[in-house]
């Protein structure tokens, strides 16, 4: 079993990877009140941190798109209902990139770090992709149960997520009949969500289909209704025992099976220390997970008090996921990053949007999030973080159309969306036509360096180290970064700096936590 870290080895480098790994990272600050508070202290407050919440979209109400669906159903012609169905899809892909900047800034601005860790984590584990789940109102609901369960029982969040809205539309099960049980939830339930593939069979499916019969959403208001005269009540064999079960029974079936215990606790190993842990490590974490009755506090508690969570191997042994990346570059550094479409657009080229999994399968995560693409605009977009983002960086156009509203009119943002073309490519230069100006102000130097760092180029580096990688300086790689800058003029100007901190975040180090 796992042995808890010593409290002699407590320091701001443990606080930090413990920051990094359950939450987002941050500032010196936060990092040196953890490792002044200790470590049972600091995986406490991180555990049981109350949540401030933010401000919710304007649109979030069951009905914002009712009157855009009453035209596609009152249209009498093709034509009106083409033109009806763009309007809505339009207004849902407005809806749905102002909630990826909604959960973008909730991770970026919450004091309950693990708890939006862990929502995505589910997000990731139960994937439901606005690709098909419409209105965006719905992928705020789930994203909310995912919060609500995201440190409780396994148990109720997957029986919550069953009777999920998004979930209902995405696999299929809001139109599974008695007559004709459809199988893919439940398909999906015991391969991806409980057991893993291998541990149950084809019969287990199509009975356990018939169970989850009877699953509706409620039009009016997009919450979960269950139809009983479309509810297969008759005996079903489930994993080997017989009885007239419904959904939430048939979870109750799965529970019991040590498998489960072992595919969850696997899982979250990997996403929170490092993958391929051993067989005996799963197993005995496992158990003392179902004598928990699948609370995924005490789990957590296990693996952020072990030695092995801090050891050689965990650290550095995650690549930062897109999302990790840009929010902890958010929360550590301060960056500034664009709204709406802009947003979307730097997690659609980095290799992962929210709200936008690739299939049911979710993100496959680790090796998967770099390539030859993604780690070019990696480094393309830690110089843009830092100098400031411009349109054409992020897929919108460089210059305004002719005739168009000037770029002076609302945000910087807003004026490039304004007048894009219905071809981006279409947005370029006319007569002495001037450039859309940056979405997103530079790093603010002043507030991370002082006139005596200008002058010290170790004593900068060093601070900068300690910001952007969250711990104590490596020494060969700050000696590495102290000869970059010594052929600098002091001293150093904003972009001289900016410089070195675009070159720490471009290192192989900076992609991995």
């Amino acid at each position: 079993m796992l042995t808890p870290l010593p409290s002699s080895k407590w320091d701001y480098d443990a606080a930090g990877h413990l920051l990094v790994r359950a939450g987002f990272g941050g500032s010196q600050a936060e990092i040196q009140d953890l490792a002044d508070r200790g470590i049972q202290p600091s995986i406490e407050k991180l555990l049981n941190s109350v949540p401030t919440e933010p401000t919710l979209p304007s649109w979030v109400s069951p009905n914002s798109l009712k009157d855009l669906v009453e035209q596609i159903h009152s249209s009498t012609t093709p034509e009106e209902r083409v033109k009806a169905r763009q309007a809505f899809n339009q207004a849902n892909r407005a809806q749905m990139e102002e909630l990826v900047q909604w959960w973008t800034q909730r991770m970026t601005d919450t004091n309950a770090p693990l708890l939006e860790k862990m929502t995505l984590f589910w997000h990731g584990h139960f994937a439901t992709s606005a690709t098909k789940v419409r209105p965006a109102y719905k992928m705020w609901l789930q994203n909310q149960t995912l919060r609500t369960h995201a440190l409780g029982s396994f148990g109720a969040l997957t029986k919550a997520v069953s009777r999920d809205p998004a979930m209902l539309v995405w696999l299929d099960l809001a139109s599974s009949r008695k007559e004709r049980p459809n199988e893919n939830f439940a398909r999906e339930l015991m391969e991806l969500f409980t057991l893993g593939e291998g541990n149950y069979t084809e019969d287990d499916i199509k009975e356990s289909a018939k169970a989850f019969t009877g699953y509706r959403i409620n039009q009016v208001d997009q919450q979960f209704r269950f139809v009983p005269n479309q509810f297969d009540p008759s005996i079903k064999v489930f994993m080997k025992m017989a009885g007239p079960w419904n959904g939430d029974q048939i979870i109750d079936i799965i529970l019991e099976q040590p498998q489960c215990a072992k595919f969850i606790v696997a899982k979250v190993w990997q996403f929170f220390v490092y993958d391929d842990p051993d067989a005996s490590l799963v197993d005995a974490l496992a158990a003392k997970f179902r004598q928990a009755h699948y609370e995924i506090k005490p789990l957590l508690r296990t693996i952020f008090s072990s030695e092995e969570f801090y050891s050689d191997r965990a650290k550095g042994a995650i690549i930062k996921s897109p999302i990790q990346y840009l929010v902890q570059a958010r929360r550590s550094l301060g960056v500034y990053t664009p709204t709406g479409r802009a947003l979307v657009n730097i997690y659609r080229q980095l290799g992962q949007v929210p709200f936008y999994p690739p299939n049911v399968k979710g993100w496959d995560g680790g090796k998967s999030w770099i390539n030859t693409g993604t780690l070019t605009y990696r480094y393309q977009i830690a110089r843009a973080l830092v100098d400031g983002i411009r349109p054409e960086q992020v897929g919108l156009p460089r210059f305004p159309q002719k005739s168009t509203t000037s770029p002076n009119q609302g945000t910087p943002e807003q004026s490039v969306i304004a007048s894009m073309p219905a071809n981006l490519d279409a947005g370029s230069p006319g007569p002495a036509a001037t450039p859309f100006p940056s979405l997103t102000s530079p790093w603010p130097v002043e507030e991370y360096v002082n006139h005596e760092d200008r002058k010290d180029v170790k004593q900068l580096l060093g601070k900068l180290y300690i910001q952007i990688f969250q711990s104590s300086p490596q020494s060969d790689l700050l000696k590495n970064f102290i000869e970059v800058a010594s052929n600098k003029t002091l001293p150093l100007d904003d972009g001289s700096i900016r410089d070195l901190v675009t070159l720490m975040m471009t290192t192989p180090n900076y992609q991995v936590s």
